[in-house]
């Protein structure tokens, strides 16, 4: 998949929806998903044989009001699947991006992605930096487990804006033992501190236990796991700033971020379609349900209503901010 026109216009919508209207985001929705649909049966063995094994074509799905139509899809699907019926068939697979799950919740499961989509996942990550005040040159730091680094994760997007000043950032092992992890905090000095809540408390419980008040960013993001309310107060008193709750995975890297005056996550509906199902079907309003999601920007290897091994709680059609976006409340990873 290369960068083309269709690419831009759809990163200039993502700058847009914020300020647009419900229905308009709606139709970018629909659209995205009838190019997807397509895209996937035409180009993908795995999703030419579901189709067609549940006697349906592209031309059904007009839009998510038939998304239910269908079938859902699980990482044990996907497991049992040879990676070459995944992919679709104009890609190479030697030249994708492959990004390996943890394996928290079973076997690790490779997730496969051009460089052009793994920057454009990017500009949904930026969006929500914004919505959470970061400016262009404050310093980010992220506290996370160790990666494998893909060779051909070039991250050239990534290095040029560093180079001009946009973001600059530190990468922090979270394995190591709290006070290093405190001691590169204090040489950095970032204006928003990123990383999972169960790293960052470590930290928390060592800068509460010396009485240090030397790191104190502007904005604390977590994500990777439940924010729990202990874990938020614990991180408020030893950083001095309330936490931001993101939600994302290796397959879908955003799905949604904290609204700053609601408090629900606002999910990213022109990337992903993030479906809450109970019992079959879509929960009410107020009810846990567990998690479908389909990447509306992923062409190399589609995701199309696949389950996570999350439940969370289903929040309201559109966020009471004014912005489009619909919420959710984390609940639990399962």
């Amino acid at each position: 998949m290369t960068l083309t026109p269709q690419l831009l216009r759809t990163a200039l919508a993502v700058r847009r929806h914020p300020t647009a209207s419900r229905a308009q985001l709606k139709a970018f929705q629909d659209a995205q998903l009838r190019r997807l649909v397509v895209h996937a049966y035409e180009s993908v063995p795995y999703y030419r044989k579901l189709f067609d094994r549940h006697r349906l074509h592209p031309r059904h799905i007009r839009g998510t009001v038939d998304l239910d139509l269908i079938p859902i899809s699980t990482k044990r699907d996907f497991q049992n699947c040879p990676p070459a019926k995944l992919v679709a068939r104009e890609v190479d697979p030697g030249q994708l991006l492959s990004v390996c799950t943890n394996g928290s919740t079973g076997e690790p499961f490779v997730v496969r992605r051009t460089w052009q989509e793994q920057g454009f996942n990017m500009l949904f990550r930026e969006r929500a930096w914004r919505a959470f005040g970061l400016g262009l040159r404050e310093r980010v730091a992220t506290v996370g487990a160790p990666r494998r680094t893909d060779p051909k994760d070039n991250k050239i997007l990534g290095r040029a804006l560093r180079a001009i000043g946009i973001h600059p950032s530190v990468r922090l092992d979270g394995m190591q033992p709290p006070e290093e992890i405190a001691r590169q905090l204090a040489a950095f000095q970032p204006q928003m501190l990123v990383g999972i809540p169960g790293m960052l408390c470590l930290v928390a419980d060592y800068l509460l236990a010396t009485g240090r008040q030397d790191i104190r960013p502007r904005i604390m993001v977590t994500g990777g796991e439940v924010l729990t309310p202990l874990m938020r107060d614990r991180l408020h008193q030893a950083f001095g700033v309330a936490p931001l709750q993101t939600y994302a995975s290796h397959e879908f890297p955003l799905m949604g971020w904290e609204c700053r005056a609601t408090g629900e996550i606002h999910t990213c509906d022109d990337g992903a379609i993030v479906e809450v199902i109970r019992n079959g079907g879509p929960a009410a309003p107020g009810e846990d349900g567990e998690v479908v999601v389909t990447n509306l920007h992923a062409y190399a290897m589609p995701f199309l209503r696949y389950q996570l091994a999350d439940v969370v709680t289903r929040g309201s059609e559109q966020c009471g901010c004014g912005q489009p976006f619909s919420t959710v409340r984390r609940s639990r990873v399962g």
